[in-house]
């Protein structure tokens, strides 16, 4: 397992954006997201990279975005 920094940004048309910044030791970014929204039917993924980290978006229902950030530490 690896650790990462993740730093999760919230992006919201109703209300203000948020962001959250853990530090957590996992084996795959894709796969602890995905599992985060698996019983949101309408969660769209798409990952990148920028600056050397893993960067995957999600989006929901009601255009509610979520950007996760994974830079290995």
């Amino acid at each position: 397992m690896k650790t990462y920094e993740i730093v999760k940004e919230v992006y919201s048309p109703c209300a203000p954006n948020t962001c959250e910044i853990v530090e957590k030791e996992i084996e795959d970014p894709e796969a602890y997201v995905r599992e985060l929204y698996k019983d949101d039917k309408s969660a769209e993924f798409s990952s990148s990279e920028k600056d050397g980290a893993l960067v995957i978006d999600v989006v929901c229902d009601a255009g509610q975005r979520h950007r996760y950030l994974f830079s290995e530490i």
